[in-house]
């Protein structure tokens, strides 16, 4: 039994270094694209009954920060392995590859832990136009932190989309509102500036 887990192990990490050689720009092939914006909101002003929406308690651990490779666990239930690597709008538009991995190797891959691990409550629900938004809450060390993600099809939906009017300021490209940044310096300084 220990010797399948092994190797397993060693098929992620061949895996891992396969994808972190890819994520080099001038080598990328062929990729998942993610393209998503992301708002800061306070938790207060929410127009939306969140007992409602789907929820998803998430634990996210980076074992890297650059590329970005992380792990999560959802609802204790479901273990992913990501990685992530920007692509020429840097935070706009990013590669993206995930595998679901087993409670073991989650708790394997752990053990490589950098920063932080982020708490968060995701809460999915539609708005009045029938658009896809992911409510984050967050908890622990980030506690006070929430935003406003919506995925788009294309850049051009991105683009076009008008941001409703309770949310305080679009962080879509502020690398200080990256997770990965978050896992290492916490919430930024300029947040509190934001909410007064």
């Amino acid at each position: 039994m220990k010797i399948f887990i092994v190797i397993e192990l060693i098929i992620i990490i061949v895996l891992v270094i396969v994808l972190v050689l890819k994520c080099n720009e001038s080598n990328i092939l062929e990729y998942d694209s993610e393209i998503e914006r992301k708002w800061l909101i306070r938790q207060e002003d929410i127009p939306y009954d969140l007992s409602q929406a789907e929820k998803y308690e998430i634990f996210q651990t980076y074992l890297n920060f650059s590329p970005e490779i992380r792990v999560r666990n959802i609802n204790d239930s479901e273990y992913i392995l990501t990685i992530k690597c920007d692509t020429a709008l840097k935070g706009f538009v990013r590669e993206e590859h995930e595998w679901l991995i087993s409670k073991e190797e989650y708790d394997n891959l752990l053990n490589k832990k950098e920063g932080n691990t982020i708490n968060k409550t995701r809460y999915i629900l539609e708005d009045e136009k029938g658009i896809e938004m992911e409510i984050d809450i967050f908890s622990g060390d980030l506690e006070g932190l929430a935003y406003l993600e919506i995925e788009f099809v294309d850049t051009e939906s991105a683009n076009n989309y008008l941001a409703p009017d309770w949310v305080i300021k679009d962080v879509t490209t502020d690398l200080s509102y990256k997770n990965g940044y978050l896992a290492r310096y916490g919430i930024p300084d300029s947040f509190f500036e934001y909410i007064k």
